[in-house]
């Protein structure tokens, strides 16, 4: 029998797709440390291997994406171990997640919340349940988010929305969450797995490399002030495009009226 990889991450990879499932159900998948160490050593992984073009992020079962970081974890930690749980576990996640070279989706099914919800923030897609839930609730604790939340949660919905979900520890339905732009697509349960595979067919049909530079070109110059600055950004991308083997095939697939046959090259 095949051994799993990881203890409460399952990894499964099937046509070049990794679906990564949180599985501490009766957590409601709270991010253990171990898992949280799981998540580094399987999303470096991931990176690696350049089979994989892409990434699902989930929770197992149909009640919680993910509930968190779990709180008992805080009781025993000194200062340094907070800043460590912090920085080199939950944040390190988050950076791994938005730096890696693959689109990353997130397939919200139930609560969102605190670390989980952290996690969304990073991803580059999300699809969401009718039934799912999301919120920062740390300062519930009398603490802030601390892998990001503070951060990102702003720029995806405007500064205002997020300071009145932080400060009163909010909880927004998934009808609202796609109001405010936070995701991209609710529906319903059953069909939330049918969605995301849809959404994954229409992407292979774009070239990997295209849609890796469109991921670093947009997140490298999301903040930039200065357009001529981002736009170097992007021709610079456009020029490396343009010297791969994808981009000739792309070009004489066109011409010739039939699908192009990417292979990452």
């Amino acid at each position: 029998m095949h051994e799993p990889r990881y203890a409460n991450l399952r990894y499964e990879v099937e046509d070049g797709v990794c679906w990564l499932t949180i599985d501490n159900e009766p957590m409601r998948n709270a991010l253990t440390d171990q898992i949280q160490q799981d998540l580094i050593a399987a999303l470096r992984e991931i990176n690696a291997d350049r089979s994989i073009r892409a990434v699902v992020l989930t929770g197992a079962g149909d009640r919680s994406f993910s509930s968190g970081g779990d709180i008992s974890i805080f009781a025993g930690l000194d200062r340094v171990g907070q800043w460590d749980f912090m920085k080199n576990r939950g944040a390190e996640v988050c950076r791994l997640i938005e730096n890696l070279d693959k689109p990353v989706i997130a397939m919200v099914n139930g609560y969102c919340y605190a670390g989980g919800l952290e996690l969304v923030l990073c991803c580059d897609i999300v699809y969401a349940s009718e039934t799912a839930k999301f919120g920062l609730l740390e300062g519930r604790l009398g603490i802030l988010p601390g892998w990001g939340g503070t951060v990102r949660l702003p720029r995806a919905i405007g500064p205002r929305r997020a300071k009145e979900m932080i400060m009163t520890a909010e909880r927004i339905d998934a009808r609202e969450a796609h109001e405010l732009g936070l995701v991209n697509l609710v529906c319903p349960p059953d069909k939330l797995k049918d969605e995301v595979l849809e959404l994954l067919g229409r992407m292979r049909k774009v070239g990997p490399l295209a849609i890796q530079a469109c991921k670093t070109v947009i997140n490298t110059t999301i903040d930039l002030e200065n357009m001529d600055t981002a736009m170097g950004v992007e021709r610079g991308a456009i020029m490396w495009l343009g010297t791969t083997r994808d981009a000739a095939e792309g070009v004489v697939a066109w011409m010739q009226k039939r699908d192009p046959v990417f292979t990452a090259e």
